[in-house]
């Protein structure tokens, strides 16, 4: 998982004076993560949005 140095300064000046260590991690893979995802998304990798739906309802018994 890679992300740019200038999303992690930007998330920084949008956080407050003092956060936990932990809460910047987190909030760095999430924005990684979402990064990623939509990436492969528009490579077109990603799972059919209604057919995903569909499975999911069927799991979950609806």
């Amino acid at each position: 998982m890679v992300i740019a140095k200038e999303k992690i300064l930007h998330l920084l000046t949008r956080m407050p004076e003092e956060i936990d260590v932990d809460e910047v991690v987190d909030q760095i893979k999430l924005t990684a993560k979402i990064e990623q995802a939509l990436e492969e998304s528009n490579q077109g990798l990603g799972q059919d949005w209604e057919k995903f739906k569909k499975e999911w309802l069927k799991e979950d018994g609806l």
